[in-house]
């Protein structure tokens, strides 16, 4: 009986993997034959076995509607750069997430991108070199995971971190993985950027596992999963809408900021939002105690000399419905306490402040991802804060600036 059993196993096995090579293959070709070209190529994030996962270098394709490049060192930008500095350069990285990179936002009207046009025009006799690191979905744990991976080699003269509510949350990041997990994150990485059917089998398996298992992880990582396809698809439409452009708004001087009154509002301000706040980040058993861990992590960063290193935080106050006009309801109180909390150990600047002088119509979402105008404000912000704070002492004289 064992004999025979082996003979079936001899002659079946080889023929259901042989099958199976077949069937993938197939399945593969059919993928590749099908693959819109326009769509770029596969692999846009890559696992990291630190950070969880990290943007593919000299990815060609599109993200949340517009065209999006990464170069060789793996961060968005058209240009690629070489390691060592020649004379008269200064290197800022901008870590930050999804409203750093520029999600559905053109390359040349993100916060950093324009920020290096005006540091430019300001000081043409420096070599500027703005690398925007932000990775959509990355949190501040991620961003400082990633400059310590990358620091030494990149020397940046300054670090910008760039900072987005939804940083708060799940800031918890495996700093030392196995050998086994950096094996595992390194086969994966090179199936999710060769093969172009591996969506295909993730969904397969995701779908599997939870129709069997119940998994509600399972299902959230199925709906991530749509939502990242849907975001790498083209559309040709964002590129061209009006939002994107850089357009000439309308300003409000300190005194009419100051005048403005939301009409039917009972309260122009709210505290609640920043004694909760506060509570929470001083609660060391609390959701953000993470976050609160990597933000002292960069700040001892700076505090030792290790990098020069500065948080912006990216922040718009609330919309007075039917007035076109920001106005405060507690955002200056959430405003002041990360000002508070950031600038414990670090240079810090924000935006929040900026937007009450602009009209909300013509700063497309200010509050969220960003396009045009917003970034432009963005960007001034931090070249204004820059120009007049941080760099002077740090180049050299040259030129009147």
């Amino acid at each position: 009986m064992a004999s025979t059993v082996r003979k079936i196993l001899v002659l079946a096995l080889p023929s259901i993997l042989l099958a199976g090579l077949a069937s993938f293959a197939l399945i593969e070709a059919s993928v590749r034959f099908s693959w819109d070209d326009k769509r770029g190529t596969p692999g846009f994030y890559l696992s990291d076995p630190v950070r969880g996962q990290r943007l593919a270098a000299g990815y060609r394709g599109w993200f949340a509607g517009v065209p999006v490049r990464t170069n060789a060192l793996g961060f968005r930008d058209d240009r690629e750069y070489a390691l060592e500095k020649q004379a008269g350069t200064f290197r800022i990285l901008v870590l930050g997430d999804s409203v750093t990179f520029g999600h559905g936002t053109l390359q040349e009207t993100t916060y950093p991108f324009l920020l290096e046009q005006r540091l430019k025009a300001w000081r043409p006799d420096v070599r500027w070199e703005v690398w925007n690191l932000g990775v959509p979905g990355y949190n501040t744990g991620q961003e400082l995971e990633y400059l310590r991976e990358v620091g030494e080699r990149y020397r940046p003269d300054l670090v910008i971190v760039g900072f987005y509510p939804n940083d708060f949350t799940n800031n918890e990041v495996n700093a030392h993985p196995s050998v086994v997990r950096r094996a595992l994150s390194a086969a994966q990485r090179t199936v999710q950027r060769r093969l172009y059917s591996y969506e295909l089998y993730k969904r397969a398996f995701l779908t599997a596992r939870w129709r069997l298992l119940t998994n509600a992880d399972d299902r959230r990582r199925m709906e991530h999963l749509s939502g990242e396809q849907a975001l790498l698809g083209r559309l040709d439409t964002v590129a061209q809408q009006e939002q994107q452009q850089l357009t000439d708004a309308d300003y409000f001087d300190d005194q009419q900021v100051r005048a403005f009154v939301c009409p039917g509002e009972s309260s122009q301000t709210d505290p609640t939002g920043a004694r909760e706040m506060r509570a929470a980040i001083q609660d060391p058993s609390s959701s953000m105690a993470p976050w609160v861990a990597a933000v002292r992590g960069f700040q001892q960063l700076n505090r030792e000399g290790k990098y020069r290193v500065m948080f912006f935080i990216n922040m718009a106050p609330k919309t007075c419905a039917g007035d076109d006009r920001f106005y405060d309801a507690g955002s200056l109180d959430d405003d002041n306490l990360l000002l508070e909390v950031l600038g414990a150990g670090a240079l810090v600047a924000s935006s929040t402040r900026a937007f009450l002088h602009h009209r909300p119509s013509q700063m497309p979402a200010a509050a969220g991802h960003s396009f045009g105008n917003a970034n432009k404000v963005k960007a001034d912000v931090l070249f204004e804060f820059l120009s007049s704070r941080v760099l002077p002492p740090l180049l050299p004289v040259t030129i009147a600036s």
